[in-house]
């Protein structure tokens, strides 16, 4: 680990960036070809107010903590807290079906679930394997722990699910896929042009009143 003064911080770390907001430039081909390539509707995009309203009761209702929706393939890849280390594949279809959502995801209030997440790192700070990180790290880990806050805004979520459906029906530019992250209150989106936006739920909005 690099103790020095010219150490990097990760761009998403274990820290918490209420203004974050980072482009990631793609490939210039796929940039350059953007026009060329007409979007066609799928399965997504003819049910996406159904599927944005399940996505919204999974964050907000069940287990979930981070999400990653492939709007062009319909993958729904989820991580819950009652399986913190584990990366569920979903397809699109399904997560219309009542009976298989009820199935596959435990039920757990927002609140709640943020309070189990502060329970997993306390517990963490006390088992022997913390002492494998160095004095730094284990400091940062507990200062963060000691500042952890509500996992994100409601109304800052429900903004967000709700302002989907706008990204991907953008003119040329449109959104390819998305993960929302709980934990550290961020979005990841990744458009058609290879190009990524990073930014935090606060930021969110700004972007777009900006873009759309």
């Amino acid at each position: 680990m690099n103790t020095g003064s010219n150490k990097k911080s990760a761009l998403v770390g274990y820290g918490f960036d209420e203004n974050l907001m980072q482009s990631v430039k793609g490939d210039k081909g796929l940039r350059d070809s953007v026009y060329n390539r007409k979007k066609n509707d799928n399965f997504v995009d003819q049910n996406m107010d159904d599927l944005m309203d399940v996505i919204l009761f999974l964050l907000l209702s069940t287990g979930i903590y981070r999400i990653v929706i492939g709007l062009n393939n319909g993958e729904i890849k989820t991580s819950s807290v009652f399986d913190p280390f584990n990366v569920e594949i979903h397809l699109a279809e399904d997560l219309l079906v009542a009976d298989y959502v009820f199935d596959h995801f435990g039920m757990i209030s927002l609140e709640e679930k943020e309070a189990l997440i502060k329970r997993y790192y306390q517990m963490l700070e006390k088992d022997q394997a913390f002492d494998y990180l160095s004095d730094e790290w284990q400091e940062a880990f507990h200062q963060r722990n000691q500042e952890m806050k509500q996992l994100t805004d409601e109304n800052e979520l429900r903004y967000i699910v709700e302002h989907i459906p706008a990204l991907r029906n953008l003119d040329g530019y449109y959104l390819r896929s998305t993960v929302i992250n709980l934990f550290n209150s961020t979005i990841s989106m990744s458009f058609n042009c290879d190009g990524t936006q990073i930014m935090s739920h606060k930021k969110f909005r700004e972007f777009i009143e900006e873009y759309v």
